[in-house]
Formats: C-alpha cells, sequence, structure tokens
C-alpha cells in the first residue's frame, strides 16, 4: 500500500549563501524504514540525493551526487527534513522525497509513493 507523504513550503527562494530546508511528512505511514530525497533539475532526470533512516536518523549520501556533501537531513517526530546548508545556484531544482523497500538486490528498492508535480519543492536561487 502506497503512503501519502505531504511536502511542505513548495517554493522556497533564497539567495546564495543562504540555508534551505524542506520537510516531508508522515514517513511514518511508510511501510520501511528508509525515506529518500531527489533532485530534479528541468532538463535532468531524478538523482538521489541521500536516504535517512526513519528508525535511527542515519544518513546515506553513497549515491554519487554531484553536490552531496552540500546537503543533510534531520529524522524529526512525524517525518524528516532536507537541509542545504549553504545554497548555490546549482541547487536550484524541484527536491523530492519518497518511502523506499529495500530489495533482494542491494541496489534496488521499490518506490511506494513519490510526491507528483505541481506538489514539489522548489529552490530558486537568487
Amino acid at each position: 500500500m502506497a503512503a501519502q507523504l505531504i511536502q511542505d513550503d513548495l517554493t522556497l527562494t533564497r539567495r546564495v549563501g543562504e540555508s534551505a530546508s524542506f520537510s516531508c511528512r508522515q514517513t511514518d505511514k511508510c511501510g520501511s524504514n528508509y525515506v529518500y530525497w531527489y533532485q530534479k533539475k528541468e532538463t535532468e532526470t531524478f538523482r538521489v540525493i541521500l536516504d535517512i533512516n526513519r528508525s535511527d536518523g542515519n544518513i546515506d549520501s553513497d549515491y554519487n551526487h554531484p553536490q552531496k556533501d552540500d546537503f543533510s537531513a534531520v529524522k524529526k517526530q512525524n517525518g524528516c527534513e532536507l537541509k542545504i546548508k549553504e545554497v548555490k545556484l546549482q541547487h536550484s531544482a524541484s527536491y523530492y522525497c519518497s518511502c523506499g523497500i529495500s530489495g533482494f538486490h542491494s541496489d534496488s528498492f521499490y518506490l511506494q509513493s513519490v510526491q507528483k508535480p505541481p506538489d514539489q519543492q522548489t529552490v530558486s536561487v537568487t
């Protein structure tokens, strides 16, 4: 059964150097412990930034995202947050959260829910 995740603050505008954060709520409805964060630029495909374990807050950012060091995540009571430490021009994109279930192969997973446009979270950099 798919979980309906809620993302608040759908559009953020930040100046270069400022911080930004995106929330993903109702992750307690996920069928697994993992919440994945994705970045989607207008002319590119979805890229996984990181995943966070809902149980212990451990973060895995071993997805070869080119700006992976710019992002972090925090476990919250009923969800999690993706944080951009210092916004750069290349962070201008849409950000999505989803639940994931580990598959039989270590590098595969099943997406339970992805927030659909226009309910994406976007950061515009000025």
